[in-house]
This record gives C-alpha cells, structure tokens and sequence, in this order.
C-alpha cells in the first residue's frame, strides 16, 4: 500500500500549489474592487430605469452595455419613458416593439466614452480641437426603406451617405447624430435660449440639453466600467432626415416634385445580398442620392472632409409650400416660357434654372433662428426673405428645417444673366457664357452690366450651332471649331458698367465691352466694328427692341438686358484694310499723309493689310496725326521730306514714327481712361516708350508725349470703330524723344 502514499501526497501539494496560484493570478489580473460598474448593472442599481432597461433587454443590447466597451450613454429615467408613451399614444412599456426599442437604446447611444464637458470638443484627423462640437454620432442608422414612387409602386432604397454626386460608400452606415445645445459652446457664438426654443418650443432651455431632452446636472458623468451615463427627462427617439421629413408632407410637395426630378437611384448588389439575407425578401435595393445639387438631403454625414466633420457642422433648408412654390414658378421660372409648360419641361430643357432655384434654398451650414436673415445660403448669398416667413421650423436628424411661405430668389434670377438663363430662345447664348465662365460675373449683384441679348436664332443666322457630339469642340461655327469666335461675340455683348449709372440708350454715346472692343449708341440704335463693316446702311446700325431693368416684382436687376434681333459682331477686317475703307488713300482724308508713310515701311503687309506688331486678339488705339501735322513733323525734322527714303536712318525714324502712334491698349474719347498708356515704339535699349492722356472728355482729348508736348485731337474725325482698334484723329503730332 505504501505505493500509493507518495503519488497521493504529491497530488495534494500540487492541488494546494494550484490554489495558490490562481489566488495569486486573480489578485493580479482579476477585476478590482474599486471599478465601476458597467452600464446596464449601474442603470439597474439606480431603480428609475426599468423601462429602459426593458428596451435594452429587448433590442439585445443587454450584453453589449453590461460588458467591456466605450459607450457614451443618455439614459432616459422612468418619467421620460412615462412622457414618451403618451406622446406616441403607446399604452404600456409591454406594448413597445423590439423595432421601437432597437431605435430608443441606439439613438441613446455615441461612440466613445465622453463626460459632457469633452462632447463640445471636436475629435478631427489633427486631434481634439476645443470648442467647436455640438453633435455625436449614435449608434442608431436606418437600413433599407420603402420609397412609394410617382406611379404608387414601392421601390426599396438606402440613403446615400455622401453629399449631392458624391460615391454611396458600403462601409458607411450613414448614422444618424445627436445634436445638443450647451452654454459652452451656444454663448461663445451668441446663440441661446431663443435657438433652442425655436426647434423644441415645448422645451426648458437649460444650457445642458440634448435634442428636446434636458441632462441632469446631478446625474451627470456618471463613470461606469465601459463608458458614462448621463441621465435626461425625455426619451431620444431617431428624428428623420429632412428627406424622410419631405415624404411625410403635402404642403410641400410642390418644393419635393421639383427636387425628386434630381433624385438619382443606383442599384446595389452588396446592399440588395445583405438585405435578402437578413430579410428574406428578394426585392431588389437601389441607393437614392441627388445630382447637380448642393447637398443631399438624406445624407446624414456632412462633408466627410473629415471623418468626424459631422460633430462641427449639418445641413440646412427653407423649403417653400405649395403656394409660393406655384407663385414663383408662374412669375419666374415660367415666365419665358409657352403656357402649358411644365416644370418637368423646364427641366428636361434646362435643368441649369431648377438647380439655381433650388440651391438659394440649401445651407451647407446649420442655419440658427437667430442668423436666418445673414447666413449665406450654398450660393453664398443671403435670403430675401424674413424670420416673419416662418411657418415651422424643427431640427431634423441632418440639419435644420425650416418651412417658409415665400421662395428664396436666387441672385441670378436678378441679375442681366437671369434673362439669359429663364428664356428659352436664349439657350446658346447660356452654354456659351457658362463654358467661359462668364455667367458667375454676370449675376454678382455688386458687379453691374449692361448686356446685349443674342437668340439662337441670331447665332444660327450667324452661323454657329452647337454639336453634343463634337467632344473636341461642341461649338461649331460654319461647320469648324467655333470657340474662339463664339467668345469674340458673346464677350462683345457684355459691357461692364461699373460704378456708372445706365446709359440713356436714347442719346449718343461709347461703351467699352469685356472684350476691350467699343459699341457705339444712337438714338435707340447699336453699332460695333462688325456692323459698322457691312456694305449695306441699314445692317450698319442694329435696333434695340427692348430693355429690362427688372420690375417691382422681380427686383431691380444688376444692369440692364437688351433686346434686339441681331449681335454686335467684330469686323474681321485688318487695320490696314480698315484705314482704306475710312478713305485713307484719298488725298482729301485726314489720314492720308499718315498712311503713306506707314505703307512704305517694313510694318506694312500689302497682301493682307497686316500691320506688323499689331496682334490678333489684343486691343490697340491708333493716333494719327492729321496731315498739317505731318507736315510739321517733315518741317522739324522728325520726319524725312519723302515716305520711300532708301536711307537707313530715315527708315527706323519713320518706323519709330508711326509706333509710336499705336498704343496698346484702347481708350476711346468718351470722358472715360486717363493715364499712361505703352506704344510700340522702342528705344535703342529695347524698352517700350509710353504716351500719357492728360484729358479725356466726351468732347475733347489731350495726350502729352516723351518730350512734354501736348496734342489734342480732332474729335469729330476720331473714335472710329475697327477690328479690336480705336483710330483717333490728331491735330499735332507726338514725338518720342529717341
């Protein structure tokens, strides 16, 4: 028997070896005696949350709150609960649906661990910046809706979780956040009660709110093993986006059609898979998101320029109801166009005026009550309309909503382009001043225009067309390329304006385009350099029809738009061809002793008229000093007696001579530029000699030259229009003192 003592014996010390160990290993790693509690064991110790403990019990995050984690959670107390099932016409605790309950505990729920005094504290790429949070992420998201479709069929669609034209990304459950309102963060900006009280009239501003909910200062912070609790009097239910807003509301279903026309559906295959999985159903599962909008209103992220920029910013709208919405587009956005129009027709002609009309309408910004009159819109311009416009406003789970009795009117619609932009015989004329950029000018309000209004069917006549197909330039003139003449033309029918009141067209005057070429009025007529070309009198002048400074309805515009039935076209005649056309060649014409000398230089081209350094596409004034002129210029030497001197020296005099009188740049004589303009006459060092206009009236015009001499000129012979060049008439003539 004694065999068995030793092993027996053995087996004893290493039982009571064991034991020692593991108290050991418990004392060391085993949970200390001074942690907290988790969550779910804490809220059940406190007595006043059985119902809450009941919908986390019942959405199955009994586990996930009582176990190890960070969770930051705004637990509702009984009273709340009590609030809630009233509210929602809810008989008893017993009669909420795991579908309620999952939505109660998730929307109670945000990421990390965070006493209140971090939540104002924005958690971005670059770490914490201190101050500018007011929202939280929840754990609550929506999956998969039915969306009932114009023809009363339901479509199953997800949220797109980027702004407007942005990728549906699948690892991105599109959260919905938790907005709260504290004395940190609204005094600091001077926002308050009147903030609050606006979305949740029904509730006590108290600097320590959470939606409609107030925290507890008492029951606040509370440390639990996995995360803090901070305790609130109402119940945080999942508000809804401001599409989901929009679905559930008929007075504004006019403001919605018009927004659904951007809506853009994509299936899914990933979503549809994860749907049929858990659900069963086979239908097929498309992302709804928007196009050529500024935001997307069931987005419930914000930029995403940061993965947490959420926390810092949300979206805004105004949305008008069915009333003003019917009013605007009778008065606006159908105004130009056949009765019987459409707004869908409107659309599928030229979405360009639904997207303006939309986007005054959207804030990428929270747009506080108190700001509603100076926050910029996502066109950055401010609302025309008032607080006094209000009919409803609530604070949705991606941004503020506020629901209005009048359209917000969008700059453009004010503006020289907007008259362009809402006609539809004006729609070539629209592409054309959008491909080069010049309608973002043309309805600045600050930035004043008068513009010359081209129709298709003038452009047609002209000879342009435009080709979708042309991918290399859609914009054909005869057949060819045709951007670089559509933008001669369209940039001739612009005329800025500047601090200048608008012209009385009636009377006689000069107007510099934004192309640097000059128009001349008359009488209720137009003329450019191109018409004043043509052959025939009656196609050298062009009538105006019409103007439209704007109406008491509409505003007053930033100028003026013109109607008449043909364009201010360029002359494509050369400078030199141009002096002959003007009788330069006849002895009798002002300019003839000039021209002689210029046609025997180096500069002159006889084939084609070219004048050599004269560039194509740059604007130049040419003086020409009268022949009496040039005769003094023979008698003093700065000329030779002959215009062909075979001599060297006579012939860079003469050169020198005439470049002098080409300045670069335009100035016409119209009371207007003043100051030191660049010729393009060269000293022997190789820089450029310059002339100065000293005096410049509607009536008179004086230029000093290198040596201080001033020459005034002969004005009834001068501003004449050619192809990117003003010719004045001189009385004198200018030296260049080399």
């Amino acid at each position: 028997m004694n065999i068995f003592r030793l092993p027996l014996c053995c087996l004893l010390l290493l039982l009571s070896l064991g034991s020692c160990r593991k108290d050991a290993f418990d004392a060391y790693y085993g949970r200390p005696d001074w942690l907290a509690s988790p969550i779910y064991q804490q809220l059940d110790s406190m007595g006043d949350f059985k119902n809450f403990l009941y919908c986390i019990e019942l959405s199955g995050y009994k586990n996930t709150l009582g176990s190890a984690g960070f969770w930051t959670v705004f637990a509702p107390t009984d009273a709340a609960f009590a609030t809630f099932m009233q509210e929602k016409g809810i008989g008893s605790i017993n009669d909420i649906n795991k579908t309620i309950a999952e939505k109660i505990v998730r929307m109670s729920m945000a990421y990390d661990a965070e006493r209140l005094e971090k939540l104002n504290d924005y958690f971005s790429q670059q770490g914490w910046i201190t101050g500018y949070a007011y929202r939280r992420r929840s754990v609550y998201y929506d999956f998969v809706e039915d969306e009932t479709q114009a023809n009363g069929k339901v479509r199953k669609i997800i949220s797109t979780n980027r702004t407007a034209d942005g990728p549906y990304i699948e690892s991105d459950n599109n959260n919905k956040h938790l907005t709260y309102f504290f004395d940190t963060y609204m005094g600091v900006r001077g926002l308050g009660a009147e903030d609050y009280n606006t979305f949740y009239p029904q509730s006590t501003y108290t600097g320590l709110n959470i939606g409609e909910a107030e925290i507890d200062p008492d029951r606040s912070n509370i440390l639990a093993e996995n995360g803090y609790i901070h305790v609130v009097n109402r119940v945080l239910f999942p508000a809804e986006s401001i599409d989901q807003y929009l679905r559930g509301k008929t007075e504004y279903s006019a403001f919605k059609d018009i927004v659904d026309l951007f809506a853009t559906y994509t299936y899914n295959a990933d979503v549809t898979h994860r749907y049929n999985v858990l659900t069963g159903n086979t239908d097929s599962v498309f992302v709804k998101g928007y196009t050529l909008l500024n935001l997307a209103l069931n987005n419930e992220n914000y930029m995403k320029e940061d993965i947490n920029d959420a926390q810092t910013n949300s979206f805004s709208v105004t949305v008008p109801n069915n009333q003003a919405v019917q009013d605007f587009a009778k008065r606006v956005l159908l105004k130009y166009y056949p009765s019987g129009t459409t707004i869908k027709d409107v659309f599928y002609n030229n979405s360009a005026i639904l997207t303006e009309f939309l986007n005054a309408h959207f804030y990428q910004t929270q747009l506080w009550p108190s700001r509603f009159e100076s926050e910029q819109n996502s066109l950055a311009e401010t609302t025309k309309i008032s607080r006094g416009n209000i009919l409803e406003a609530k604070l949705l789970s991606n941004g503020a909503f506020y629901g209005v009795d009048a359209c917000q009117t969008a700059n453009v619609f004010q503006s020289v382009y907007g008259n362009v932009l809402l006609d539809p015989k004006y729609n070539l004329m629209q592409t054309a001043l959008e491909r080069f950029g010049l309608n973002l000018t043309l309805k600045i309000p600050t930035l004043r225009y008068m513009l010359v209004m081209v129709s298709d069917l003038e452009l047609s006549r002209i000879g342009f067309e435009y080709d979708t197909y042309n991918t290399s330039d859609p914009i054909r003139y005869n057949g060819a390329a045709g951007t670089p003449k559509m933008r001669e033309l369209i940039q001739n029918q612009i005329i800025p304006l500047g601090s200048e009141s608008i012209p009385d067209l009636s009377g006689t005057g000069l107007l510099e385009s934004y192309s640097g070429e000059y128009i001349k009025y008359n009488n209720n007529r137009l003329s450019s350099s191109g018409t004043l070309a043509k052959t025939e009198s009656s196609e050298q002048l062009v009538k105006i029809d019409s103007t439209n400074i704007g109406t008491s309805l509409s505003g007053p515009l930033n100028g003026i738009a013109v109607y008449s039935s043909r364009a201010l076209q360029s002359s494509e005649v050369t400078v030199g061809n141009f002096l002959k056309a003007l009788g330069a060649e006849s002895t009798s014409s002002p300019y003839y002793k000039f021209f002689n000398y210029l046609v025997n230089t180096s500069l002159w081209s006889a084939s084609d008229g070219v004048i050599s350094g004269v560039e194509v596409g740059l604007n130049y004034t040419m003086l020409i000093p009268n022949n009496d002129a040039i005769d003094q210029a023979i008698a003093n030497g700065d000329l030779p007696s002959v215009v062909n001197s075979t001599s060297t020296l006579d012939q860079d005099k003469v050169k020198r001579f005439i470049q002098y009188h080409i300045v670069r740049n335009t100035f016409a004589i119209d009371g207007r530029k003043t100051g030191t303009f660049q010729t393009l006459c060269r000293d022997v060092a190789g820089d450029l000699q310059s002339i100065v206009v000293t005096l410049n009236q509607t009536n008179a015009l004086q230029v000093s030259d290198n040596v201080g001499q001033t020459v005034s000129a002969d004005v009834p012979k001068s501003n004449q229009l050619g192809q990117r060049i003003l010719i004045h008439s001189l009385n004198g003539y200018l030296q260049n003192g080399i």
